[in-house]
């Protein structure tokens, strides 16, 4: 197989072409993760994988990571997790609105997640599309104070949103307790972290999952992650995503941080097919 690899913008990604990923060989899967790690983002176009198919391809890059939303996970192959605005019997078949704020997979437990892989399935003709943010570029063009304030400090990261005052519970969730209750207790990470790969420093911080910083009182700690959400929201660090049907999209959780933009109409479906795959300790 022959990788036909090109930029997808200016601040991050590359979309790849040329391959098969049902039945992609060793070397290339090498070649294709070592682009896919320099470039934090790849999507492979054109490809038609069953979910054991994706399932057989995520498991190359390490051990399947399961989602704490049990209800989403496909019955026959709990690997994948169904990401959809479809209903069946007055049910949603899949996550509606997963993404809806800017985040790194799974950041709220100890061991995250390393990559994550989504496949579309059906896609909508209007709305749905997602961005990512270059989290290592978000690091390098911070100040040398700012990197120096850094140095050293850990982020509080939690699932359970009643615990972050930068958000509102969903409608869906407002009378759930055992949404609340599955939530696992605080992780704490690093908050730039570093490649394990690649050896990038990154800012390991998002708005959905970090509610502290662990050595600093909240008069200091939330004006100072106010400081670095407001940089990360630099459009010059940000890829925006169109999808098309048959777009198989990876990206490295250590490096970026992504949001599902929504905004699908009333009688257009999307539905995603997603897999995850467990990283390492933070460090």
């Amino acid at each position: 197989m022959n990788l036909v690899v090109k930029p997808l913008s200016k601040s991050l990604g590359v979309e790849v072409s040329g391959v098969d990923l049902a039945s992609i060989d060793d070397s290339t899967f090498i070649e294709l993760r070592d682009i896919f790690h320099q470039n934090l983002i790849a999507v492979v176009k054109g490809q038609n994988l069953t979910p054991a198919q994706q399932t057989a391809f995520s498991k190359r890059f390490g051990e399947i990571q399961y989602h704490i939303s049990p209800e989403y996970l496909m019955d026959d192959q709990p690997e994948v997790m169904i990401l959809s605005n479809e209903k069946k019997g007055g049910r949603y078949i899949g996550l509606p609105d997963g993404g809806s704020e800017w985040h790194s997979d799974h950041s709220y437990v100890e061991k995250p997640t390393g990559y994550t892989i989504l496949h579309a399935i059906k896609v909508p003709k209007d709305g749905g599309d997602t961005e990512w943010t270059n989290m290592v570029r978000a690091y390098e063009t911070l100040s040398n104070d700012m990197k120096g304030r850094l140095e050293g400090l850990t982020g509080v990261h939690s699932f359970n949103r009643l615990k972050n005052q930068r958000l509102t519970v969903p409608v869906r969730h407002m009378n759930d307790p055992e949404y609340y209750k599955r939530s696992p207790p605080d992780a704490f990470h690093p908050i730039v972290r570093t490649h394990p790969y690649t050896s990038q420093k990154a800012l390991y911080i998002s708005p959905r999952f970090t509610i502290g910083i662990k050595e600093l009182d909240d008069d200091i700690a939330q004006p100072l992650l106010d400081e670095l959400f407001d940089h990360i929201k630099n459009r010059s660090l940000v890829y925006r995503h169109r999808w098309s049907r048959g777009d198989l999209l990876m990206w490295d959780n250590r490096t970026t941080i992504h949001l599902a933009l929504l905004g699908v109409p009333e009688g257009q479906s999307r539905r995603m097919h997603r897999t995850t795959v467990l990283g390492e300790l933070p460090y």
